[in-house]
């Protein structure tokens, strides 16, 4: 049997909040409730309008950067490594007669310093412009912008941050050494003090002169700069911060490669470990020195990754393809088009 429909006002347009619901009687008319509430959301087209107060706000932050913390950051890094080289003075304690802890051979660095910093600025921006190359994909935001070029923007914002823990810390570890000027294992061989060929067995020196001429004047200076350790605390910091970045941000095991996310993570604990040991086995460092200097990496990486990083949750871009498995909220400019609420069936 077929049945008839009878259609009331066809060439009306509802009103928006409009609804089809049944009329009271028996017949199967339809009409149309120009007092529902529901909306039926359309899709709607943004027109082009003036640069936001964000795009301002970002351009005249680059001018800071460059007027303010530019100078700074080379500040802050010119006292550390005048510091580091003994242009500026510091503290330099005292140490037991004939105590053995400090009369360890001097057998040279496992991982030498201009390679612990070598690591520790290259290789995150490395593997962050990788992991962000693989991620990158065109859509209607980025077009005409390059691939690597728009990648390395992404990485940097990160590396900022990262560069900015790193600097911070590096700057703590530098004044606690020269404030404490603890002597390190390798003392006696590198400095060869003056008072340690005269003094008594239990007597501690506070005064004297190093007096060895096998080694370099760095070197003498650095033999009593042994705590904390900074190979500990840089190697800890790069190599978590790395690690945690590839568990956050790299690319999905599944779809990839499955084992190329673990190796690289491995080869970044592997590096944070040995490092560390490293200053026991060369005897350059005591256990606590060692300790405190991992401590400090430790706070130093959490406080980036959660404080300045925001533990690496920025949001990503969102090509068309994805507005219809997406919130509304992420794209004001595109509503969905089908109504919350249920509609009323035909009968």
């Amino acid at each position: 049997m077929v049945r008839t429909y009878k259609v009331v006002k066809c060439f009306r347009m509802p009103k928006r909040g409009a609804k089809v619901v049944p009329a009271q009687s028996t017949d199967g008319v339809f009409t149309i409730d120009m007092s529902s509430t529901s909306t039926i959301d359309i899709a709607t087209v943004s027109e082009p309008r003036p640069p936001a107060p964000e795009e301002m706000q970002a351009r005249h932050s680059l001018w800071w950067h460059l007027v303010l913390d530019l100078p700074i950051l080379l500040l802050v890094c010119a006292v550390c490594i005048l510091l580091e080289v003994g242009a500026l003075p510091s503290r330099r304690s005292g140490f037991m007669c004939h105590d053995p802890a400090l009369s360890f051979a001097y057998t040279g660095d496992t991982f030498s310093i201009s390679l612990v910093v070598a690591v520790t600025i290259i290789v995150p921006f490395i593997v962050m412009w990788a992991v962000e190359t693989i991620h990158h994909r065109h859509d209607e935001y980025n077009m005409k912008t390059n691939k690597l070029v728009a990648s390395a923007k992404t990485a940097g914002l990160i590396y900022r941050d990262y560069i900015y823990g790193a600097v911070v810390v590096f700057t703590i570890l530098e004044v606690v050494k020269c404030v404490i000027g603890s002597p390190r294992p390798t003392f006696f061989d590198l400095c060869e003090p003056d008072a340690e060929k005269t003094c008594k067995h239990s007597e501690f020196v506070t005064s004297y002169t190093c007096t060895s001429t096998k080694y370099s004047r760095y070197l003498k200076i650095d033999s009593a700069r042994s705590f904390p350790s900074a190979h500990a605390t840089m190697s800890i910091y790069c190599g978590l911060f790395v690690a945690w970045y590839l568990q956050r941000r790299a690319f999905s095991w599944h779809n990839r490669s499955v084992l190329i996310v673990p190796l690289v993570q491995t080869i970044c604990l592997v590096y944070a470990a040995v490092c560390t040991l490293s200053r026991l086995t060369d005897h350059r460092h005591h256990w606590w020195d060692v300790l405190v200097g991992g401590l400090m990496g430790l706070l130093a990486v959490l406080y980036t990754i959660l404080v300045l990083c925001k533990n690496f949750s920025q949001p990503a871009v969102v090509s068309t393809s994805d507005i219809s498995s997406s919130d509304s909220n992420n794209h004001p400019s595109v509503r969905r088009l089908l109504p919350n609420e249920s509609r009323t069936a035909m009968p």
